[in-house]
């Protein structure tokens, strides 16, 4: 067995690949890549035909040391890449010769960049999965975070035909990103004022970001609802609590919760919130189940296309 010796972690570095299913309902969230987009993109450039989990780095300040050769690729956020501190490019796969280290830096742009290994990590699936969920410690290396001197297990390097880059970086953000809401059977139990609120005010992005969900900043939302049972949560629920801020569930949120939501963003939208920094300005619209199962196959259709012609 070959490994990554790990020596810079970064802040928030764990294994990741698509997620658990139908663990919910024991409290387990899904997990999973916070930009799965890019965690395809990788797998199709290694060729890999499995759900291969890759490294996700957070705001990427990475450094390791292959213990055999392997092919690498670098996806999700643009980095920069030295291999033995000589800069390379950071676009398409590397070959990583056993002994030589690789770093890994964040630019200004995005927050989550994935590693990609050719064999793919060998750490023990919990769940059907190898992703990690630091708060239930599962998964991933000792379920928890990468730290500075963990060793990574890999799979053997195998000699996969490697398949084009299908060219899928990360959207570059607007000015104002709009997050498309479906509403849910909270929505008109909300304060008029709230709703009003939510759907014609600009909220920021804050530091009170993770795997977990997004804290926005602006309108004070008073929801109006005085009393709530717990209740199961979704991707990309709206949950307002006291202080009025929103926040934006995403991968590791709580499995139950007892603020009130107006709605969920669609799961597009939630990738590209995750992948903004703290001040990005956001907006929110209604968008309709229809609407958003047309978006949800049309961009579904859009990547396999690109994933077919480059191969």
């Amino acid at each position: 067995m070959s490994y990554l010796q790990i020596h810079k972690a970064g802040i928030a570095s764990s294994v990741q690949d698509s997620g658990r299913v139908s663990t919910l309902s024991i409290g387990i969230p899904p997990s999973g890549a916070m930009d799965p987009t890019a965690l395809l993109s990788g797998q199709h450039q290694l060729g890999h035909h499995h759900d291969e989990a890759a490294v996700e780095m957070a705001y990427a300040d990475f450094a390791a040391t292959l213990t055999d050769t392997h092919d690498v690729v670098v996806t999700g956020a643009p980095v920069r890449l030295s291999i033995n501190q000589q800069p390379v490019t950071s676009k398409g796969v590397l070959r990583i010769d056993a002994g030589q280290t690789l770093e890994i830096k964040a630019t200004n742009e995005g927050v989550y960049s994935y590693l990609h290994l050719s064999g793919g990590i060998m750490t023990t699936p919990q769940l059907d999965s190898r992703s990690t969920s630091p708060r239930e410690s599962i998964g991933g290396l000792d379920g928890g975070f990468l730290k500075d001197g963990d060793n990574l297990p890999l799979s053997a390097p195998d000699r996969a035909v490697l398949a084009a880059d299908a060219q899928l970086p990360i959207r570059k953000p607007k000015t104002v990103l709009e997050l498309r809401v479906v509403s849910g059977f909270q929505f008109s139990d909300f304060a008029d004022e709230a709703i009003q609120g939510l759907l014609t005010e600009e909220f920021t992005v804050t530091a009170k970001a993770s795997r977990m969900g997004v804290t926005l900043n602006g309108a004070q939302l008073q929801s109006g609802i005085t009393s709530l049972f717990s209740e199961a949560t979704c991707y990309g629920a709206i949950q307002v609590p006291p202080d009025g801020n929103p926040i934006v569930l995403l991968n590791d949120r709580q499995t139950v919760g007892g603020y009130p939501k107006p709605g969920a963003v669609i799961r597009s939208d939630c990738v590209r919130l995750a992948q903004s920094r703290p001040g990005q300005r956001v907006r929110f619209a209604l968008c309709s189940p229809d609407e958003a199962d047309r978006i949800s196959w049309l961009e579904q259709h859009y990547l396999e296309t690109r994933l077919r012609d480059a191969h």
